[in-house]
């Protein structure tokens, strides 16, 4: 990396005279003021110094905000898991939301400057200290410890573990801290592939291979902490540090009886990230100073690029938007919300940070999971109409206690309603977060004359019972969460069997005992006759993880989408649901096929099998034995 000259970067926000406080704004009832615009294009600006895109990254993180789904808070879970103590969660408000959504936004533009060769090495440094912060302040305030003390600065875990007790009273492991620091060095190695390289250091620690001119960028790292601690405690520095003895003393966020716990992990998030504040904490601990203990990776870049130190400087401060730039974003806003008043599509596609994994059929009710690992931020919903792709929905995954929270939301889609549901999993043995996001639509009911459609498709009227099973299976639909944990063992499961079956080799023994097939019998078959059929059992064998049930199908069932639903022979507790399963053949003839999870069956207890389609419901009764 050259040496290249010291640069100063002024720090590129301003208040302009607008106060930043938690209810000042709601994005969904009024436009962003005047105000609020230039302090998000002086952001914008500062990430990618170029107006137009600048320009064009706050529009659309205005227009995220406008769409992001309203959330139904359940904190159920943690008061049962951490009963007696107080919900570390971090809630944003609309303006520091906003200030997060650019932040993501600018990533697009960014990477084209970084395939582009034209960044300089302090533009890079921006990226950089940028994106941490971005992934950290989604996670907790113990995550944006670990970022900006061991990754950005090079303060050993103990001393990470102290700034951390010191502000929060919060007294966690050594381990805790090692695998955040992992979990964070992944995310940070997948943005800049390429760009940063790991090395191995003293007692065989991962870090970042280190530049060698730290202090030619101390000031550029401190701009940027700047202008990303945030927006809503801007001015807050004060209330933070106060005079102790004849000193200066940070005070915790913890003394103040008046805060709520959001409130108390936002002002954790200031002092963590903004210069001044950290830098009187490390003095409070009697720490060496941050800019003397700076991090910063080498960055690998084209050695044309690397060696033009006359590309260092960052472009002056951008004037203040026009009121003609004001009213060109004012008119982009409404001309999208207008298209999504109109639009009705069939089908959508959902993205997760800007990762397309899935899409979701509207002319049915559909439900399905994803599994979101440690750092999943934001979730997108976009359709298309005939102007081209559009933004219908997003939903923020929040987090709680260092972990996901869970969240429910609900967002209005032209034919129907879209709920996210996003539910932790329990990872045994402390390992990365993980959770399922359950999606699931339904459509509108229109309950005027419904007999019209039942002519289209044969002219007969329905009866009574067949509005039970249309509001039986809309039942199911919203029952599907349930199973919302297994699912994600599932997909491993069948995963494994189709990887087995794909290589068309003989299974391993190990692999044979992790999922036994049986053939089950309809519960009307078994009993009809002369003589009655027993009960089939199931047997458990040692090391079994999962069973495959195969479930015959009736005369006369259509080869459509199935659901089925587990549940005690008795009818008081439902295990798990399944939906939009297809007919497989096999040697018996066509049925569908379930994956149960061993764990969740109990020896010497009957079970039953609902098996639902347009026109029947079959039932499949079996008992489970002791293993043998």
């Amino acid at each position: 990396m050259g040496s290249g000259k010291s640069e100063r970067i002024d720090p590129p926000l301003q208040l302009h005279g607008f106060a930043l406080r938690g209810g000042d704004w709601d994005a969904t009832k009024t436009p962003p003021s005047p105000g609020l615009l230039q302090l998000a294009f002086e952001l914008a600006y500062f990430l990618v110094p170029d107006r137009s895109s600048a320009i064009a990254i706050i529009t659309r993180a205005v227009e995220k905000l406008r769409v992001c789904s309203r959330r139904e808070m359940n904190r159920q879970y943690w008061r049962d898991k951490h009963a007696g103590r107080p919900v570390r969660r971090l809630g944003r408000s609309d303006p520091d939301m906003l200030q997060w959504l650019i932040m993501c936004e600018s990533e697009q533009e960014e990477r084209a400057q970084e395939s582009s060769g034209a960044l300089s090495p302090a533009g890079l440094a921006i990226h950089y200290v940028k994106h941490l912060v971005q992934i950290t302040s989604a996670l907790s305030s113990f995550y944006v410890n670990v970022g900006i003390t061991r990754l950005l600065h090079n303060y050993s875990t103990p001393e990470t573990q102290h700034v951390y007790e010191r502000l929060t009273s919060r007294y966690l492991g050594a381990d805790e801290y090692r695998r955040a620091k992992s979990v964070l060095m992944e995310k940070m190695s997948q943005r800049f592939t390429g760009l940063v390289k790991i090395a191995r250091v003293d007692h065989g620690e991962l870090r970042f291979e280190i530049s060698n001119h730290q202090q030619q960028f101390a000031e550029t790292v401190a701009a940027c902490l700047k202008a990303f601690a945030p927006w809503s405690t801007m001015a807050s520095c004060a209330q933070f540090i106060s005079a102790n003895g004849g000193g200066i003393k940070l005070k915790s966020p913890y003394q103040d009886a008046n805060a709520d716990q959001n409130e108390i992990e936002l002002r954790c998030c200031h002092i963590l990230i903004e210069p001044k504040c950290y830098g009187q904490l490390m003095e409070d601990l009697e720490f060496d100073q941050p800019e003397t203990r700076l991090a910063l990776p080498r960055f690998f870049m084209p050695e044309r690029q690397d060696k033009n130190d006359d590309n260092h400087t960052q472009p002056p401060h951008p004037p203040a938007l026009s009121q003609e730039d004001i009213d060109q974003i004012q008119r982009r806003l409404a001309m999208t919300d207008a298209r999504r008043r109109k639009i009705n599509p069939r089908r959508v596609r959902i993205f997760i940070d800007s990762m397309e994994y899935t899409n979701i059929d509207l002319t049915q009710n559909s439900q399905l999971q994803i599994a979101l690992e440690a750092g999943a931020s934001l979730i997108e919903v976009r359709g298309e109409d005939e102007h081209g792709e559009l933004l219908l929905a997003t939903h923020v995954v929040s987090y709680a206690e260092d972990a996901f929270d869970i969240s429910r939301a609900t967002a209005k889609l032209g034919s129907g309603k879209l709920k996210f549901e996003v539910t932790p999993i329990a990872i045994p043995g402390h390992g990365s977060p993980r959770a399922i996001l359950a999606l699931t639509f339904q459509s509108r009911l229109r309950w005027t004359r419904p007999w019209l459609a039942w002519r289209a498709v044969g002219g007969v009227r329905p009866t009574i019972r067949a509005y039970a099973v249309a509001g039986l299976t809309m039942a199911l639909v919203g029952a599907g969460v349930t199973g919302a944990v297994y699912s994600y063992k599932l997909k491993l499961l069948k995963r494994e069997l189709q990887q087995a079956q794909l290589s068309q080799q003989q299974l391993l023994p190990t692999a044979a005992r992790a999922i036994i097939s049986y053939r089950l019998v309809r519960d009307d078959q078994r009993v009809r006759g002369s003589q009655t059929v027993p009960i089939p059992e199931i047997s458990l064998k040692l090391r079994s993880a999962a069973i495959s049930l195969e479930l015959p199908l009736g005369p006369n069932t259509p080869a459509e989408s199935f659901s089925a639903e587990l549940e005690a022979f008795t009818g008081d507790q439902t295990l798990m649901t399944q939906n939009t399963l297809k007919p497989i053949r096999s040697d018996g003839g066509e049925a569908v096929e379930i994956i149960v999870p061993a764990d969740l069956l109990k020896a010497d207890t009957y079970y039953t099998v609902h098996l639902y389609s347009s026109n029947r419901t079959d039932h499949f009764t079996f008992k489970v034995v002791e293993k043998r």
